[in-house]
């Protein structure tokens, strides 16, 4: 039972796991290869400041965020790190982020211009990653002889510092082919702007499938983002790779109760019971991050025992058949993690929704309070 927060239902996350998979990542890389730890969307909602504190704490001074908003809260903690925003930015939050010494995106000439003309007035310069499109279709440069011109032009602007240049692989896990020829798109197209006087600090491309897969893509940095938090989004479960999984799920028993035969469970009577049943309810939901689509078809640890959810999950609550199973208010039930000798894993939702593990967990809302353990004991509480 839980006394220490103020919701019966939370998100546990491990930070000796954390640890030991940027380990892993550090021993895994080339010689000379740095980390550009990716944590975007709060780290993947597992709470971006505490992992960053830590990550600090193993060598690692580069971090890319997505937002604005998501550069800025890493700033006003960390005073000193490297932060790149990898994704758009309107033009009024320029200055900000000059002033405040973060990387940001470029992929057009005009982006480039207004960098330069902000950065001239504030009588600095503006830190930039250049993009370049090598097959995600997304943001960043074409690689072709007009984009060549383009950045030659953007070299030239006296307001700007041009640390790095880099890309995406769409599909490194899955398509060996493709990502060999994203890599050599990508490193002709550098070796032709270095032709033309263009030089950049950092080249990066590689992502956590890369990471896991393809030594000869590391480069200057690589980009870790799922597999820091101990999931792969591949077919290989991360135990193959010595990655520990960070997240589980709890939620207390909310309410026990017997029904009998034939009594419909939930919103639109979808599932009747087939006998005299236990029915458990939890205080979590679809809104915590847990989707409808999964109404009866998921398992939900309770007492070591695996048990069927039953009826339509709801916003706040969901429903479990526990017939048979020693539990009252107040016991613990496991959503995600293990429970004596079972488990419930992130992949095991994914095979039945279709979703994967990157996007499950960015999914877990945030008015589930973050428990931080580390050494076995509670270090860090962050709740709404």
């Amino acid at each position: 039972m839980n006394n220490i927060y103020k919701r019966p239902a939370w998100v546990e996350v491990n930070l000796d796991n954390f640890i030991n998979n940027m380990t892993v990542i550090k021993n895994t890389l080339s010689p000379g290869t740095e980390i550009l730890s990716v944590v975007k969307a709060d780290g993947y909602k597992i709470g971006a400041v505490t992992l960053v504190r830590e990550a600090i704490k193993l060598g690692i001074k580069n971090f890319a965020v997505a937002t604005e908003s998501e550069a800025m809260l890493l700033r006003k903690e960390f005073k000193d790190i490297n932060i790149l925003k990898l994704g758009y930015t309107p033009n009024y939050q320029i200055e900000e982020s000059i002033d405040n010494n973060i990387s940001s995106t470029i992929y057009t000439l005009e982006q480039a211009k207004t960098f330069n003309e902000i950065a001239k007035k504030l009588n600095k310069k503006a830190k930039i990653h250049i993009s370049i499109d090598t097959g995600m279709s997304r943001i960043g440069f074409q690689p072709n002889d007009d984009s060549i011109e383009k950045i030659v032009e953007i070299f030239k602007l006296k307001n700007l510092e041009i640390k790095g240049v880099f890309s995406h692989f769409a599909s490194a896990d899955y398509d060996k082919n493709f990502t060999k020829k994203q890599f050599d798109t990508f490193t002709n197209f550098i070796d032709e702007l270095e032709s033309r006087g263009c030089h950049f600090e950092y080249r990066h491309i590689a992502n956590s499938a890369s990471i896991l897969c393809h030594r000869e893509y590391d480069l200057d940095l690589v980009r870790p983002g799922i597999i820091q938090f101990g999931y792969t989004d591949t077919d290989k479960p991360a135990e193959f790779y010595n990655l520990k999984p960070l997240v589980s799920v709890k939620a207390e028993i909310s309410n026990v109760k017997y029904i009998e035969k034939d009594v419909s469970v939930g919103y639109s009577r979808t599932y009747f019971t087939n006998k005299k049943t236990k029915v458990v309810t939890l205080p979590i939901g679809y809104a915590d991050g847990f989707p409808r689509i999964l109404s009866g078809k998921i398992d939900i640890l309770i007492n070591g025992v695996k048990c069927p959810q039953i009826g339509l999950i709801c916003m706040d609550q969901l429903m479990v058949d526990a017939t048979g199973v020693e539990c009252e208010i107040g016991d613990t039930a496991v959503l995600i993690g293990k429970q004596k000798n079972e488990e419930i894993r992130i992949c095991d939702f994914c095979e039945i929704s279709g979703d994967c593990e990157t996007s499950f967990l960015t999914h877990l809302d945030k008015r589930l309070p973050r428990i931080y353990y580390k050494d076995g004991k509670v270090v860090d509480i962050l709740e709404i």
